[in-house]
């Protein structure tokens, strides 16, 4: 009685598999990979309009976040520059174009295809599991996003894969960029809290990497007291992480930076936001030379 209605009587040997939802993706069980539908409803160009065809994006795990990211930012814009208008009325030419490129270039997420399983090597099996979260920041969007390293008997042997990410817009006005970037960091804590939680990673496990030096300097200073704002974030980074855990990474080859800066949907399979850096990902590169 627990399972889904249409694969309950299934017969695995004969029948075709259908196609299921899960988490809000689609999930084409016959190649086991996850798919976003858009969905081809044409929206009036208002703030509602707008609202509705981001929102019609579910995407909790992540995956999408670099090419979401764009729509959200355009909704900010349109909200600031036309805070007068109702949420029915239309919106300026100016701001159509932009917006019109976006709507056009949503279909190509459903030629976008993920993996269900995170690598092809055992979770439960592997010999060492880590989890590295990078986090970064624009004057436009903050973003984190973290990978599963899994290590198996072999030490030189390991995988990598997508695990979670998240990304959302930056205030537009009272930050400086190294205050989102502590935002950032924030965020990455709070990742690694879901990811600690849900797969029983032991914290100290985690590894985290920021591009700013500012930040890390928040994070690891043990001396000088900070403004309250900048002090209850970096209590909260400490909550959840140690300092010695917070290392520095190029711009980039910090993955987090595609998701600050978007990416269009037909470039996100093969961006760092789903690989991850190149040193990650091959275990035979020369290690030291990179911040991993």
């Amino acid at each position: 009685e627990d399972l889904a209605k249409n694969l309950k009587d299934l017969d695995l040997g004969t029948a075709s598999l259908p196609l299921q939802r899960r988490l809000g993706l689609l999930w084409y069980t016959n190649s086991d990979v996850f798919l976003f539908k858009v969905s081809e409803e044409q929206k009036p160009f208002t703030k509602r309009g707008a609202l509705s065809i981001i929102n019609s994006i579910y995407d909790p795990i992540g995956f999408a976040q670099p090419v979401i990211i764009k729509g959200k930012i355009l909704l900010r814009n349109m909200i600031s520059s036309s805070s007068k208008l109702d949420w029915d009325d239309a919106l300026p030419d100016s701001l159509y174009k932009e917006w019109k490129s976006w709507v056009q270039s949503l279909p190509e997420l459903e030629e976008f295809q993920i993996p269900r399983q995170y690598s092809s090597r055992s979770f439960k099996g592997a010999q060492k599991r880590e989890v590295h979260i990078y986090a970064d920041a624009s004057k436009e969007a903050i973003a984190a996003v973290a990978f599963l390293k899994l290590y198996g008997s072999d030490s030189d042997s390991c995988t990598t894969s997508f695990l979670m990410g998240k990304a959302k817009v930056a205030p537009s006005s009272g930050h400086t960029v190294p205050r989102l970037e502590l935002c950032a960091a924030v965020l990455a804590v709070q990742l690694a809290d879901v990811i600690h939680e849900q797969l029983k990673i032991d914290r100290e496990d985690f590894s985290y990497y920021s591009d700013s030096q500012v930040v890390l300097g928040y994070i690891t200073n043990e001396n000088r007291r900070f403004y309250i704002y900048v002090g209850n974030r970096g209590s909260r980074i400490r909550m959840s992480s140690q300092p010695s855990q917070w290392k520095y990474i190029a711009s980039e080859l910090n993955p987090a930076d595609v998701a600050t800066r978007s990416v269009k949907a037909c470039q996100l399979a093969d961006s760092k936001w789903i690989k991850g850096p190149d040193p990650l990902i091959d275990s035979t590169s020369n290690l030291d030379q990179y911040p991993l």
